[in-house]
């Protein structure tokens, strides 16, 4: 097994659908605990694309709202996914409010820990880890 990364980058993007529309951002200053919030609109369809993922990952959660998410590409160290996530149904924000989202993702295969490589005096090899993995 190799090392296993200190921090783990995502790469998470948004396009308004249909016709991959930007979405965007307003300035805040301070008021809202964030500079800049996103502004996404009830009723809408956004493309997910989530990239530099690690393990396998089966789906993603954004604001209580299930996106399966679909493998797009791998390689040996890191796989890209895209889904559809749908805003039909929520609630809108009062104008001069803002509503945190949260944002969880569904692996598989993580390894919690770190591995450990062994050799007995008889000459056996072997590895383990220490924590645990989740499948």
């Amino acid at each position: 097994m190799g090392d296993i990364p200190g921090l783990v980058k995502i790469s998470v993007s948004l396009k308004i659908q249909p016709n991959d529309g930007a979405v965007y951002f307003k300035v805040d200053g301070q008021r809202f605990g964030q500079n800049r919030t996103i502004k996404l609109l009830t009723g809408a369809k956004y493309k997910i694309e989530v990239g530099r993922i690690p393990s396998l990952c089966r789906t993603m959660g954004i604001g209580g709202v299930n996106v399966p998410l679909e493998e797009k590409s791998r390689d040996a160290q890191v796989a890209s996914y895209t889904g559809i996530y749908d805003t039909e149904g929520v609630p809108h924000t009062k104008s001069g409010e803002r509503q945190p989202i949260q944002v969880n993702m569904q692996v598989c295969g993580c390894l919690w820990g770190r591995s450990l490589a062994w050799e007995d005096e008889g000459g056996q090899q072997g590895a383990d880890s220490q924590g645990e993995v989740w499948r």
